[in-house]
């Protein structure tokens, strides 16, 4: 009788074999897990800063067309740092990081190609101010402007 009983609480139980191996997966379930969410943070960062660079190409693209940035190339500008022209300051904390190096977060640069007499292609480039090992993340917008033809002034004798 007692043997019986011995034999069935034997089997109720997990030997620690079974133990160790359902730890084990348990752990390897885990850290998948925790990988996909590593990726996906990475990925949300991404989207982020890839938002933010376009938001802010087409902020300098709609100054360019309206006059408040001059149709001139420029190279590795930071964003949102007051220029010559009062107007030229993006007010948006999230663009403009200075800490204690002093640089600017986000650079943008403005290449002004001439097609004909009466269009100008304006290509925006916005990038983070990362070096080129870490792969900043770059937005590159391009829009073709047609200029006013200037008027011939009349000669009056």
């Amino acid at each position: 009788m007692k043997l019986a009983k011995l034999a069935v609480l034997r089997k109720a139980g997990m030997t620690l074999l079974e133990v160790i191996l359902s730890l084990a997966l348990l752990g390897g379930a885990v850290v998948v897990v925790g990988e996909n969410a590593r990726l996906s943070f990475q990925d949300a960062r991404l989207a982020r800063d890839l938002t933010q660079a376009e938001l802010l190409a087409e902020s300098i693209l709609a100054k360019v067309r309206l006059g408040i940035i001059e149709m001139e190339p420029v190279l590795d500008t930071p964003v949102g740092l007051a220029t010559a022209n009062p107007l030229d300051i993006v007010v948006d904390t999230h663009a403009v990081s200075m800490g204690s190096t002093g640089e600017a977060l986000w650079l943008y640069s403005l290449e002004v190609l001439d097609i004909d007499d009466y269009l100008v292609e304006i290509v925006v480039t916005v990038r983070r101010n990362l070096p080129d090992v870490r792969r900043p993340v770059v937005c590159r917008l391009v829009r073709w402007i047609a200029l006013e033809p200037e008027e011939e002034e009349e000669e009056w004798f």
